[in-house]
């Protein structure tokens, strides 16, 4: 009887938390209504031809009776995973509907989006007609597992995720307790709203774990908050893909491995993001937006030497060959001690195009230091720079030893007109530069440049065998160069790698570098201030779907800035028509299945028009 008693109390323990949890995203996101996504008509506006005016469902939000059964006895309900998506369906003016049953699943129709909100348990005539709803071209978001049960609660496995959805489940967060964070990947077909490497914080709920996905195509990973990357570890969260049904029919997939209950201590803002740009890319609404790279790159790399000791003619060697197996230049931090030892080399090093950077008066982290003491440690600093004959530049760029820094430290870097300033992990969730002070004039902002990977000598240093060090280092390096990000590769003077390995990671750098944009940090700052001048948005007149590019202020661009294009179907083209004659044409080129990408070259400020039109 206690027993039975116990288990009752546990279980209207779990109703109550998760009805709490219902009531706080509802009001979170009435809450946030100043800060929506897009216009509420946003819909209406691009969907005109699919909606018209009797405003037709085009998302249909599926209530499964046997999920509800089966996880009660988990102790939450299918009400928690179905409302959050009607809240926000609602909130956006997202045209649905809801449904319950495989009769109701047959008449959907083929422009529609299937939602299936974590439906663990399906019966065989709902697994018949969600495979149907796939081949006649319908296009479907799931969450967490799908169809892993039978409607009387039986476990089957994942073959209908496999076989279906077309996703392979590895398994979940079970042995990695630390692993709550999704982190998406930028300019990606589905999240583009989000910069790369973003971190998610998600609740650890211990019967809803996320899931290990392999797909070719995945949107976002599951990782711990350093983003660790561990050989062998599984960490897809979100996969995408479009099947090709027949010449004429695709059908499109977007698998989020997690539970709607596990984003419940999110910023709703952020997890709005996810759920609109998965839903636009399902019912194939065109997007644009500034590509986070100068075209035709992917991701950025800065090799970033930290001259801790006197620079050598072993570091003069290691930039000869960078330069000649990447194209790309670097740029060498230089502390005021080393610099009477170094400033001959580090004179022709500046020759060969390389930059330089402030890294201290002396090898010693600024931390909790007051800002008096710090501010006459920057004023020595650039003393012994200038005795030493060293140009700085306008704007030069400040690194701290140890990333030991704080608050003051910050203050007299954007003090100084710092043009870029070399930050740790803490001071964004991504995995980009950002402007360090918003008030500032974009044109003369300070960049900060995060480094979110540890370098190749520290993981070589970590690891039992240094090899597969290195290995592990190149290998994180191309996981975050997926996710589209800025990768800061800092590598100190003197270093413990062999030649061996040297010439191992210059020989991946080189074999990327048509993806990868390899510059110098005062380079990729310069990016930054340059693209964050030119903006762009959808249109719609009575001539169709029209683009609006906008380039503010001097002076122009140094590197080509792209607008991607996320296209309506699979392997479909893009043509551009201009509304003035007068106003060429840019070149459009394919990125990839999904996207075409307008290169912007060298305009002039203002504002410009193309009309889009795809071709199938």
């Amino acid at each position: 009887m206690a027993n039975s008693s116990w288990r009752f109390l546990l279980s209207l323990a779990h109703y109550l938390f998760y009805f709490f949890w219902l009531f706080l995203i509802c009001f979170a996101m009435t809450a946030c209504g100043s800060r929506q996504l897009a216009p509420a008509t946003h819909f209406e506006q691009k969907n005109k031809q699919t909606m018209q005016a009797e405003k037709r469902p085009i998302v249909w939000l599926y209530f499964s009776q046997a999920s509800q059964t089966n996880l009660e006895k988990l102790g939450w309900m299918q009400q928690a995973n179905t409302m959050p998506w009607e809240v926000f369906l609602r909130k956006y003016k997202i045209p649905m509907a809801r449904i319950s049953n495989a009769e109701e699943i047959e008449k959907i129709p083929n422009y529609g989006v299937l939602l299936l909100p974590s439906v663990v348990a399906l019966s065989q005539a709902d697994r018949d007609a969600i495979k149907k709803f796939r081949q006649r071209g319908g296009s479907i978001l799931s969450t967490w597992l799908t169809g892993v049960r039978t409607e009387n609660g039986d476990w089957v496995g994942y073959d209908f995720m496999e076989n279906v959805l077309g996703v392979k489940v590895i398994g979940n967060t079970q042995d990695a307790k630390d692993d709550n964070f999704i982190v998406v990947h930028g300019d990606n077909p589905v999240f583009h709203t989000l910069p790369a490497g973003t971190r998610i914080w998600l609740d650890r709920i211990p019967s809803a774990l996320p899931l290990r996905l392999e797909h070719k195509n995945d949107a976002a990973q599951i990782m711990d908050w350093s983003r660790t990357f561990t050989p062998d570890k599984k960490t897809s969260l979100v996969i995408f893909d479009e099947k090709l049904i027949s010449e004429k029919i695709t059908s499109r997939i977007v698998v989020f491995g997690y539970p709607e209950p596990a984003t419940a201590v999110a910023d709703p803002k952020v997890i709005e993001l996810l759920a609109y740009s998965a839903i636009t890319w399902l019912i194939r609404q065109p997007d644009a937006y500034i590509a986070a790279w100068p075209h035709p790159y992917q991701s950025a790399a800065l090799m970033s030497i930290q001259a801790g000791d006197p620079v050598g003619d072993v570091d003069i060697e290691f930039l000869e060959k960078f330069e000649e197996k990447t194209g790309g230049k670097a740029t060498i931090y230089l502390h005021g001690d080393i610099i009477p030892a170094s400033a001959r080399l580090v004179k022709k090093i500046q020759e060969r195009g390389h930059e330089i950077g402030y890294l201290g008066d002396k090898f010693e982290g600024f931390k909790d230091q007051s800002i008096s003491v710090q501010s006459q440690r920057f004023e020595n600093m650039q003393k012994i720079f200038a005795q030493a004959g060293l140009g700085m530049g306008r704007s030069p760029g400040f690194a701290i030893p140890m990333d030991e820094y704080d608050e003051n430290t910050i203050k007299i870097v954007l003090k100084q007109g710092a043009g870029h300033f070399i930050s740790s992990n803490e001071l964004t969730e991504a995995r980009m530069p950002f402007v360090m002070d918003s008030h500032q004039d974009v044109r003369r902002a300070t960049i900060a440049l995060p480094r979110t990977i540890l370098g190749p000598e520290d993981i070589v240093q970590e690891s039992d065998d240094p090899n597969e060090g290195l290995q592990n280092f190149l290998d994180e390096l191309d996981l975050s160069h997926r996710m589209g990000a800025l990768n800061i590769i800092r590598l100190p003077t003197k270093t413990v790698l062999t030649k061996e390995q040297r010439e191992n990671l210059l020989s991946h750098l080189g074999a990327q570098k048509k993806q990868v944009w390899i510059r110098s940090g005062g380079k990729i700052a310069q990016w930054w201030r340059d693209r964050s001048r030119v903006s762009t948005e959808l249109l719609m007149d009575q001539k169709g779907l029209l683009l609006k590019a906008t380039v503010v202020g001097l002076p122009l661009p140094q590197e080509n800035v792209a607008i991607w294009i996320n296209m309506p179907r699979l392997n479909s083209t893009l043509r551009l028509s201009s509304m003035d004659k007068s106003n060429p044409l840019p070149p459009v080129v394919k990125l990839d299945d999904w996207r075409s990408a307008i290169i912007l070259e060298q305009l002039v400020p203002g504002e410009y028009y193309w009309y889009l039109h795809f071709d199938f």
